[in-house]
């Protein structure tokens, strides 16, 4: 059951469904997204409310650990997000709300708010029938480097799981280990992040979901590559951790073809990529396959009198 404001309750797995009472007439915002709350929640202090008929939660930044209050509803938003500035200051929180979607402020005085758009939290939304064929000239790269790679591998092998082996689980976390390695040697992000990561891929590792989908790819039975989808309720899926070995270029391109035709014929239409956090190689990794959307994502503070 979702408390009642100001009453709080630190989120747990057998909260899922309460929690999509209020998500599913949304959006499938990343952030809201359940699966990827709980996995995210690495300090244990998330936790959610309900004020104004809208989804309250108290978030830990994605890099850097700092809570921030935010919701997600279009009921009475102005007393709401006036209500959570003014606990963010009690609290002694930066008060600012992040992750407040395109159809809450819609409804915000902008005479009494200061809006901004947050790009490095915009969800990359994806047409699951573009990459399932990587037709046109804007994909000639990608689909060069497959070809490439297939002809020095023809016998690399695609599976899907709906559950996770011990075994399985043990080769994600040695290959995602592997890419964070030359990731920080080429210093291509914080090792802060990666270790919010690390945590978070550990924690959805744990969860045994009839939605979550879980895509591999091997070459002579050594893991090269895997992406943890999940295909949500309204023609739409959510990519939550994906990692290849990047010895083999092509690999990540061919990876994503091959998940999004398994998807199209799941009747999946779009797929949330997630934000980029602001981290400009995974910006422009996101950018290279062309999004056909954004989900927009805004922060919101009073306007000083």
């Amino acid at each position: 059951m979702v408390p009642i404001f100001p009453n709080f309750k630190k989120i747990e797995l057998t909260d899922e469904k309460d929690i999509k009472k209020f998500t599913s007439e949304f959006l499938p915002y990343s952030d809201f997204n359940f699966i990827s709350m709980w996995s995210w929640d690495i300090k244990g202090e998330m936790c959610f409310s309900q004020l104004n008929g809208n989804l309250v939660v108290r978030f830990t930044d994605y890099i850097n650990g700092d809570p921030f209050y935010s919701f997600l509803g279009n009921n009475k938003v102005n007393e709401t997000a006036k209500t959570l500035i003014e606990l963010s200051e009690k609290e002694g929180i930066r008060p600012v709300l992040e992750l407040i979607s395109e159809e809450s402020i819609k409804k915000i005085d902008d005479k009494k708010f200061k809006i901004e758009e947050d790009r490095t939290h915009f969800d990359y939304i994806f047409s699951t029938s573009q990459l399932a064929t990587f037709v046109g000239k804007k994909y000639k790269t990608k689909r060069n480097d497959i070809n490439k790679l297939l002809t020095l591998y023809p016998d690399v092998v695609f599976k899907f799981e709906n559950s996770i082996s011990p075994t399985l689980r043990e080769g994600i976390a040695n290959l995602s280990q592997k890419w964070t390695v030359k990731k920080e040697l080429n210093h291509e992000a914080d090792n802060l992040s990666f270790e919010n990561e690390k945590k978070a891929l550990s924690k959805i590792l744990q969860i045994e979901s009839n939605n979550l989908l879980i895509f591999t790819c091997f070459l002579n039975n050594n893991l090269l590559g895997f992406e943890i989808d999940e295909i949500l309720s309204n023609r739409h899926s959510i990519a939550h951790f994906s990692k290849v070995d990047t010895s083999y270029n092509g690999l990540n391109d061919l990876l994503n073809m091959r998940l999004s035709q398994h998807l199209k014929n799941e009747g999946v239409e779009f797929c949330n990529w997630e934000q980029d956090l602001g981290i400009e190689n995974l910006k422009k990794s996101k950018m290279s396959y062309s999004p056909i959307k954004f989900f927009k994502k805004y922060k919101v503070s009073l306007i000083s009198k």
